[in-house]
């Protein structure tokens, strides 16, 4: 081989090395793998954190109920591509169609794949106060979510409004299968939704429920939360999807509970010390969660609204 030869050689395997991780970077995150809970009943589990290039932008968990006439997905996806690579796992796994996809909040890791529904003219369920919420907000956060993931992760998504909406609580036999479909009013948003098999008694909570990962109270009303939570484990549930961490039963309920009694506390007692807003925000601690996902970007956040939702009301004195 030439010098000159050589040096080629080494330039195209260098060229190919740069490629390769290129293409790493760009890759899309692997084929959903379903958790069995029931006969026909599987989650998807996807990250406890922000969405990142090193997960795909694929957080939170997805749903999914195979009937005899067809199978329903519970949370649409992050982005087109992940709505698709839902699809055709669910159909590959349960071997029938989807015939509708349900979204429990108004949240961009389940909004962004509509568009992979609406491809496949299957319809998108929400309450209608979720999908008024998708219409008047998302946009902004696909833009985000270009800024982070990049366009070509994002190619192909588009924020759609839900097709079908519910005023409140009901039942329905979809793909065979008889959904409860339970609003317990404002909690973790104005639109929660809780999707409930009955044959098998799983729930999938979106993210009215985490499990080791704490709750983010930015769309909340903290008092709706607390009470949908206690109406939560008077239902007939035998294990539940949140919409973060791994799949429980109704014993995750007390933890979350408990970090709403702790955070209110604390901001109770910030107050009562005199503690200014940015104080109170230097020193939000709560070492009994700082091993939850999620808890070093949320927990200053929550700390700061509780406090001033406490202030406002006066009910820290």
């Amino acid at each position: 081989m030439t010098d000159a030869t050589g040096r080629w050689a080494r330039r195209l395997v260098a060229w190919l090395g740069l490629a390769g991780l290129a293409a790493a970077a760009t890759a899309q995150p692997a084929d959903p793998v379903p958790t069995p809970l029931a006969p026909g009943v599987y989650a998807f589990v996807g990250a406890t954190d922000e969405a990142a290039p090193e997960n795909g932008g694929v957080v939170g968990n997805i749903g999914l109920v195979v009937g005899p006439e067809g199978s329903v997905i519970v949370g649409p996806g992050s982005s087109y591509a992940h709505g698709r690579r839902l699809i055709e796992a669910a159909e590959r796994l349960g071997g029938k169609p989807v015939v509708m996809a349900v979204l429990t909040q108004p949240l961009q890791e389940w909004v962004m794949g509509a568009a992979a529904f609406a491809e496949r003219g299957i319809p998108v369920l929400a309450h209608e106060q979720a999908a008024r919420l998708v219409v008047a907000r998302c946009e902004n956060c696909l833009k985000n979510l270009k800024l982070v993931l990049g366009d070509e992760a994002m190619q192909g998504t588009q924020v759609l409004a839900p097709t079908l909406t519910l005023a409140g609580s009901e039942t329905r036999r979809i793909g065979g299968r008889s959904l409860r479909f339970w609003h317990a009013g404002w909690g973790s948003s104005p639109g929660d939704l809780v999707v409930i098999d009955e044959a098998s008694g799983v729930a999938f909570t979106g993210a009215l429920m985490s499990v080791q990962r704490l709750p983010d109270l930015r769309d909340a009303n903290v008092a709706g939360w607390r009470s949908a939570l206690q109406a939560l484990r008077e239902l007939p549930i035998r294990r539940l999807v949140p919409g973060y961490g791994p799949p429980a039963d109704l014993g995750a309920v007390a933890p979350m509970l408990a970090y709403f009694d702790a955070v209110e506390k604390q901001a109770a007692a910030l107050l009562d010390e005199g503690a200014s807003l940015l104080e109170a925000s230097q020193r939000a601690d709560l070492p009994t969660y700082a091993d939850w996902a999620y808890y070093a970007k949320a927990h200053p956040r929550n700390l700061q609204q509780t406090y001033l939702r406490l202030e406002a009301t006066g009910l820290a004195r």
